[in-house]
């Protein structure tokens, strides 16, 4: 079977990890429809159109000191900067990551971040991104 432990999942922007992440989604792909019903049909239909490689959305553990990762991308949310080298770990080889060769503008663009703690806990950090142009599994 195909199956892979989250263990051995991470997130990377090139060849650096970005520090405490314990969890990311992405969040889908979806194709947009567009309607070509006429005058006279029946009944409406349909055809495809581009497609949405959707949200991405991560998070774990706040470190302030993670200048190769979190500070990347929390200054990319502040500055409107497109990601294009991050790496959605599966398992310890396969990733997700946007497909800059097929497309140079392929990426994703920080939404948002959120920066949280608790007095019995340990702070954290949530990213959101958008992707934008195809990504792929490697």
């Amino acid at each position: 079977m195909g199956f892979a432990a989250g263990m051995n999942a991470k997130v990377t922007l090139a060849a650096n990890t970005v520090v405490g992440q314990g969890n990311w989604k992405l969040d889908g792909i979806t194709t947009d429809l567009l309607e070509t019903t006429a005058f006279g049909d029946t009944a409406k239909s349909f055809m495809t159109g581009l497609l949405d490689y959707g949200t991405v959305s991560f998070g774990g553990l706040y470190d302030k000191t993670d200048s190769t990762g979190q500070d990347i991308l929390i200054s990319a949310n502040k500055n409107s900067s497109k990601i294009g080298n991050i790496r959605l770990y599966v398992d310890s080889v396969s990733y997700w990551t946007p497909n800059v060769t097929a497309v140079s503008a392929s990426g994703m663009y920080v939404t948002s971040v959120s920066i949280g703690t608790d007095k019995s806990g340990l702070a954290t950090v949530e990213f959101q991104g958008k992707c934008t142009g195809p990504w792929l599994l490697v």
